[in-house]
């Protein structure tokens, strides 16, 4: 769901925030010219019935610019990062996502990738192909590689340098 921010002036005072829930409610926040944050939670709003607009907060909170500072911090993760977030980066940190531009001249010109058995020798998956401006998202097994095609390879960090090894000297990296 996209966020949506609505954003007001308030000559004199500073600036007026508003945010709606993905399951209906909303939140403004009012930072004033002096720091101060003032927070206002709404239980109805565009979440509830679009036509009605309730101006009553259910609830009021005051914060100092610090202690705004340090919930922006808690809200975006830097206090707590739930399980699932901790184990999607530790999967992402060891991924290689690594684009390689093959020569004229590169040992893997001319074959399929059934042929080059790629994934079996090195680890590394090729995802896509960018042949003359067209992407190739996961290309079949029988295509054959050009020179000049970019290849997308995905894997591990470790098994990339047996993909350099395999596309020789001839293949240009970047």
């Amino acid at each position: 769901m996209q966020l949506d921010i609505e954003v007001q002036d308030l000559p004199g005072i500073g600036k007026r925030y508003e945010v709606h829930g993905e399951h209906g409610g909303r939140v403004a926040v009012v930072i004033h010219n002096t720091g101060r944050r003032d927070v206002y939670a709404f239980d109805g709003g565009k979440g509830a019935d679009p036509d009605a607009e309730d101006d009553d907060a259910q609830a009021v909170v005051e914060f100092s610019d610090q202690q705004a500072r340090k919930l922006g911090a808690i809200l975006g993760g830097a206090y707590f990062k739930p399980s699932v977030v901790e184990e999607i980066e530790a999967v992402i940190d060891d991924l290689l996502i690594e684009w390689v531009t093959l020569d004229d001249n590169s040992p893997l010109v001319g074959h399929s990738l059934t042929g080059l058995d790629v994934r079996q020798k090195t680890g590394m998956t090729i995802v896509a192909i960018v042949r003359d401006r067209h992407a190739i998202t996961m290309p079949e097994a029988d295509e054959v590689l050009e020179g000049g095609d970019r290849l997308v390879v995905v894997g591990v960090r470790k098994d990339f340098k047996a993909f350099q090894e395999l596309i020789g000297e001839a293949g240009d990296l970047g």
